[in-house]
């Protein structure tokens, strides 16, 4: 099975300090929690009815997923500052956002209501569809 990220995108959102931590009181926790976010990203791809991506073809949305999630969960094994967002000083609620963001984006895809794999527009232009008019010609035609 493949991982949606690696250890290093992890730093994009925690501290490298915290992770070898993290490591150091639970060794292989960080590689675990990126192996169980990855699964989870491809039972809801799955159950989206999407097509699993092949290794070099992951999409950036999925990437920031797995990341956010397994740093999130990471953290959370050696903090109990984590679990609320009732103290103003509580230097996670930015990584608490973002986990509640990634965890409705994948949802999202497991409901197939979010494309995990935008593909471009071979047109170049934009696309607007507009609501049904609510005044039409033939009302304006009895006055």
């Amino acid at each position: 099975m493949m991982n949606y990220c690696d250890a290093s995108e992890l730093t994009k959102y925690v501290l490298q300090a915290y992770l070898d931590k993290v490591d150091e009181l639970n060794p292989g926790s960080v590689d675990g929690h990126i192996a169980s976010v990855s699964a989870e990203i491809s039972e809801a791809l799955m159950q989206g009815g999407y097509v699993l991506p092949e290794e070099q073809n992951t999409s950036a949305m999925l990437t920031r997923v797995c990341a956010v999630m397994a740093a999130y969960r990471s953290i959370g094994g050696i903090t109990s500052v984590i679990s609320t967002e009732a103290s103003s000083g509580n230097e996670w609620i930015p990584l608490q956002r973002l986990n509640t963001r990634a965890e409705k984006d994948l949802d999202l895809v497991r409901a197939g209501k979010l494309d995990p794999f935008p593909t471009e527009s071979s047109g170049g232009g934009i696309s607007v569809k507009a609501p049904k008019p609510i005044f039409t010609g033939h009302l304006w035609d009895r006055f």
